[in-house]
């Protein structure tokens, strides 16, 4: 059988596995996991008055640090023909060789005033080697997002706010994104696979531009705030969430150490 006959193949199959799976509520699809800690409350990130939103030059430079034995992160076997030949790992708990915790969702969520307009850029949400990239991600009330299906392969795009759907859409390969605006700040939208069980991604949305994701090595930065107190949290799909507070003078970075145990 000649490679496009196989895809074919695969792809008809894909799709009436999906067909079952939607059908039974996708109860095969999911593997027991413990459920995404919550963010805080929309109201904890609303702006505390009216008019346009300040920024300044302060800064807050952080880190998060995994204290503990890191967990092993194990491979994912797959009878999906095109998943198997990709290097996938699990990516619940990333851990660098200094201890920096990957994929920490931090923001300001108390201290800030006015409000923000959304970024005229679009955010992108992309399936590629059979994973959500980026893993986590912040983005702005009113911004828009595409979700992209980069594989050779069909994905299902399931959106979770809390325990319900938000939206629900298969992706076969060379399919035009997915668009769609994301309102409501203060949320945490989860996505999900139901063709793949182990595909996972969070988007958070924020009112304010004051944001960031840690990096490999742990490390995060915040930038152009104004002077003042914030209260900041970050969030990990796994750990929960830790809050600080931080006073950040203009033109002097605000150092922020960050730290979440071992389970």
């Amino acid at each position: 059988m000649s490679r496009p006959d196989r895809f074919r193949s695969f792809s008809t199959a894909a799709f009436t596995f999906l067909a079952l799976a939607v059908t039974a509520g996708a109860v095969g699809c999911k593997k027991n996991e413990p459920a995404a800690a919550p963010v805080a409350a929309a109201a904890t990130n609303a702006p505390s008055a009216s008019g346009p939103g300040a920024f300044g030059k302060g800064v807050i430079a952080g880190n998060v640090k995994y204290t503990g034995k890191p967990p092993e992160m194990r491979a994912v076997t797959t009878p999906d023909p095109f998943c198997a030949r990709q290097p996938i790992k699990e990516e619940d708990v990333l851990v660098g060789p200094g201890g920096g915790l990957k994929n920490v969702i931090v923001r300001v969520v108390k201290g800030t005033t006015g409000s923000y307009d959304a970024p005229a850029a679009t955010a992108t949400v992309d399936q590629s080697g059979c994973m959500y990239r980026p893993r986590a991600q912040v983005v702005m009330a009113g911004q828009t997002i595409q979700v992209r299906n980069s594989d050779q392969t069909l994905h299902n795009v399931h959106t979770y706010r809390g325990a319900s759907t938000m939206f629900n859409q298969a992706q076969i390969p060379g399919m035009a994104p997915l668009t769609k605006t994301l309102t409501g700040g203060g949320q945490l939208i989860k996505f999900k696979c139901d063709v793949h069980p182990w595909m996972t991604g969070y988007v958070a949305v924020a009112t304010n531009p004051f944001f960031a994701v840690s990096g490999d090595d742990g490390s995060f930065n915040i930038d152009k705030l104004p002077a003042g107190t914030y209260t900041v949290e970050a969030w990990h799909e796994r750990l929960g969430t830790k809050t600080a507070e931080v006073t950040v003078a203009e033109g002097q970075p605000a150092k922020l150490q960050l730290e979440f145990a071992a389970p």
